[in-house]
């Protein structure tokens, strides 16, 4: 490409008399160099040449010869003529005469200068103004979000995070702003200049092709931002739909189906996660450049932390979807899960949470209760119900029948024993030295079953000092 004065002239393509098109180029520069002041009055002549079987035309100035341009230096993509291209040739070069012209003209020379030094002061008074009004509206802004109300959920206040958004907002804009007033002032300064202006109409040739793409892109994305739109609303009410059915679900009073109480509520979070899911993979490919490399790496890398994290999760996962819905274990209900022994807070698809006869919060991972023995002491609450035991060893010397009715009398006499079903006596073993026995009983409050078997203690204790028998083995 030949170019002067950061103007593009002509191409070359064909080697003509042994010269390279590179050749070319560099003797053409230098005869350009070479045109005088007066020649630069003179009009552009073209005479057609004949080199060999090169047809073509050759160009002057004031008879000075410049370049030649033949056919086969003509794109033969563009289909264009050696005569439109000549055509065009010399408006290019009559834009390089008048450029090196007016470039000697003092008068444009102290325009030039006069138009930059008002466009600077201009610039840079609109940069002063720009931080005024940055100030000042900051400053509203901060006034109006500390009225607000809303703000402050609780104990925690978010105008702290507000006023620090609002301040980085309106930097990001004031320099947005700049930057665009700053574009503007360079090229105008450039165009000022007839060896410069090339660079002016760049520079707003680039803005206007940035400009035109961001609209062009808008333009396009409101269709596909619509639709994600339609199908996030109609998300949405599904899951309010499904979220209102399996509510009533919870606060049905028949606990023994499939979908009641615990089972329910974490059905209906997984539901509705599912179908958020499927809501953000149906508009996913509507999305704004979901297309693009960007959003495919995106898509990557959480695929990854997903794969190498999710291994622990999904087992916490899978174990609480064996512990709901097998039912066997319900909120409210008293249990003892491994070493854990408590009341039942909360089931979810993670952890159980146990509170304790202490009152101590106890979370168990899902995946450690499957691996334990549960002992539920709440669900046999009709015919049968759930006995709790105690144990005493007594000598050979003591009648057995004593025994037994010493122990039915401490039960008797100890509050939270229930009368129906009647507490009961077993031998469990016939030692060589004693003999063991085992009080079973039910609890009135299974939740109160420690309370209740300290009571019992203390009641057979009484009943044996009182009797003269001893509780010890030889």
């Amino acid at each position: 490409t030949l170019s002067a004065w950061n103007r593009e002239i002509a191409v070359f393509r064909a080697t003509v008399a042994g010269k390279t098109p590179a050749k070319r180029v560099e003797s053409t520069t230098e005869r350009l160099k070479t045109i005088s002041d007066f020649g630069l009055y003179k009009e552009i002549e073209q005479r057609p040449i004949q080199v060999g079987e090169y047809r073509g035309v050759a160009f002057f100035i004031d008879a000075n010869f410049l370049f030649s341009l033949y056919e086969q230096d003509l794109d033969p993509e563009t289909g264009e003529t050696l005569e439109q291209v000549t055509e065009r040739v010399l408006v290019h070069l009559n834009d390089l005469r008048e450029a090196q012209r007016n470039q000697r003209r003092p008068d444009l020379l102290f325009r030039g200068v006069g138009f930059s030094l008002v466009a600077t002061a201009a610039f840079f008074l609109l940069l002063w103004g720009l931080k005024k009004l940055q100030n000042r509206i900051r400053s509203a802004i901060v006034r109006r979000t500390a009225k607000m109300k809303w703000t402050k959920i609780h104990t925690f206040d978010m105008r702290r995070f507000l006023f620090r958004a609002i301040r980085q907002l309106t930097k990001i804009i004031f320099f947005i702003i700049a930057f665009a007033s700053a574009y503007v002032w360079l090229g105008f300064v450039l165009a000022q200049f007839p060896f410069s202006a090339p660079w002016a109409k760049a520079l707003g040739g680039r803005l206007a092709g940035i400009v035109t793409g961001i609209l062009e892109g808008l333009l396009r994305a409101i269709p596909n931002i619509l639709i994600v739109v339609a199908i996030l609303l109609v998300t949405r009410w599904v899951t309010t739909i499904v979220d209102g059915v399996f509510k009533s679900m919870e606060g049905s009073s028949n606990q023994e189906g499939v979908l009641s109480g615990d089972t329910a509520r974490a059905t209906r979070r997984i539901v509705i996660v599912a179908i958020w899911i499927a809501g953000v993979v149906i508009a996913y490919p509507y999305i704004p450049g979901s297309d693009s490399a960007a959003f495919k790496g995106i898509s990557v890398l959480l695929g990854l932390m997903v794969s190498f994290g999710s291994s622990g999760v999904i087992n916490q996962i899978m174990s609480g979807f064996v512990v709901l819905y097998s039912g066997a274990l319900r909120t409210g209900e008293y249990v003892q899960a491994g070493d854990v022994e408590g009341t039942v807070a909360d089931i979810s698809l993670l952890s159980t949470r146990l509170l304790t006869p202490k009152k101590e919060y106890v979370t168990v991972p899902n995946a450690v209760l499957m691996g334990k023995n549960t002992i539920n002491y709440s669900r046999l609450q009709a015919e049968e119900r759930t006995a709790v035991s105690t144990s005493v060893t007594i000598g050979y010397d003591t009648p057995w029948r004593q025994v037994r009715a010493m122990l039915l009398l401490a039960a008797d006499r100890t509050k939270g024993v229930r009368k129906q079903p009647p507490p009961q006596v077993f031998q469990t073993a016939l030692s060589d030295f004693y003999v063991a026995y085992e009080l079973r009983f039910v609890p009135g409050d299974v939740s109160a079953k420690n309370a209740t078997l300290s009571l019992l203690h203390q009641r057979i204790l009484d009943v044996f000092n009182e009797f003269g028998v001893q509780i010890m083995s030889p």
